[in-house]
């Protein structure tokens, strides 16, 4: 059996790619099972979703050291050939909930940055300690760590991985018809049909998403003319406040709306005139392949994981430094408009599903044989 954690099914990169890995798998004749901490969200049909915890702790490291425990006990039940940890946030509970666990190997998907050098990023101080610490520890610990970008590779904790063989880079896909088919003909909300051009961007309201910039390159546009912003993306603390009041300081707060999470990202990407990346580091972002799917013009960070690959080094898309709120504020202009817009056409062929199945089978085979 193999065993593939994720903290919980919430609308992110990293649970999308779960889903994906496990249905993949699970075709391929494996018995798998998505493990989570927490109850809830969008499973896989035909895939045991087993959620370790009946509820959402006090507070997340509470909430991780009670998964971690519970997951050990699981493990030590159903004694799984693989446990999969399918993204960064759930490395820690993997790696402390597999301890003692004999017979099992343990892969660790490295989904974003840990080393996060890019400069004017915020670096974190000493959670950069601890991710550097946690990265030294699962380097140790994996039997496979799959990277989803080349970039990842320089973290200096994966090199005796990568010089033992332990370690590949499989690379996020799309499979670019089915997304098509999830856009549908519903106009998902009425500023995208009010003629004023929208600029849509996705992901976790957190410092990562760089949508501080984002809203001053919003704010330098709005002088030129007029538009209107969606960031649709999970909220912790007070993130959504924090966001909403800088708006209200610069005088944008009508034109932004941040409406939550949605589990069909597509109709949006569809809708909008033109979407923005402004990350200050990703992994290999899922939702840039989302909008390459559906042809909206993009523009993207520089430093946003493989964005530039994705976007053919700025042939099918805008590349910017994402600390240049003005760069930003230009190339949203330029993409908005239908004269200038770049848009990304047939690019996303080269980025389906079928490399990276193949390449999850292939390790799935060799890590069980």
């Amino acid at each position: 059996m193999i065993c593939i954690y994720v903290h919980a099914l919430v609308a992110t990169g990293v649970v999308r790619n779960a889903r994906l890995i496990a249905a993949d798998l699970a075709a391929q004749g494996h018995a798998v099972q998505l493990v989570t901490a927490l109850p809830g969200g969008e499973g896989v049909p035909g895939v045991v979703h087993q959620a370790l915890l009946a509820h959402a702790g006090r507070s997340r490291l509470r909430e991780k050291a009670d998964a971690a425990l519970a997951l050990n006990r699981y493990l030590r039940e159903q004694r799984p050939r693989l446990l999969i940890s399918a993204g960064n946030h759930g490395h820690g509970t993997a790696w402390a909930g597999s301890r003692g666990i004999g017979g099992m190997q343990r892969v660790y998907r490295i989904s974003n940055d840990i080393m996060r050098t890019i400069p004017g990023a915020p670096a974190g101080g000493v959670k950069r300690w601890g991710r550097s610490a946690m990265a030294r520890l699962i380097a140790a610990d994996a039997a496979h760590l799959v990277l989803v970008s080349p970039t990842l590779g320089l973290t200096p904790a994966f090199a005796a991985a990568r010089r033992e063989g332990r370690l590949s880079v499989i690379a996020n896909g799309i499979d670019a018809v089915a997304a098509r088919a999830r856009v549908g003909t519903q106009v998902p909300h009425p500023w995208m049909r009010s003629g004023t051009p929208v600029v849509l961007a996705i992901g976790r309201l957190a410092p990562q998403k760089n949508f501080d910039t984002l809203l001053r390159a919003f704010a330098l546009l709005r002088r030129e003319r007029p538009a209107r912003l969606m960031i649709l993306g999970e909220s912790r603390d007070d993130a959504r406040a924090q966001l909403m009041a800088q708006a209200a300081d610069m005088g944008i707060a009508d034109d932004l709306a941040l409406p939550g999470t949605v589990d069909n990202v597509f109709p949006w990407l569809a809708a909008c005139d033109a979407f923005v990346l402004p990350s200050w580091w990703e992994g290999s972002a899922n939702v840039l392949l989302e909008a390459m799917a559906v042809d909206a013009p993009c523009v993207a960070s520089r430093s946003a994981g493989n964005a530039a690959q994705l976007l053919d080094d700025g042939r099918c898309g805008l590349l910017v430094d994402p600390a240049d709120a003005g760069a930003m504020a230009q190339a949203l202009a330029r993409q908005i408009d239908p004269a200038t817009q770049l848009r990304p056409g047939t690019r996303i062929e080269a980025f389906g599903m079928e490399a990276v199945s193949a390449a999850w089978a292939q390790l799935a085979r060799a890590l069980l044989a």
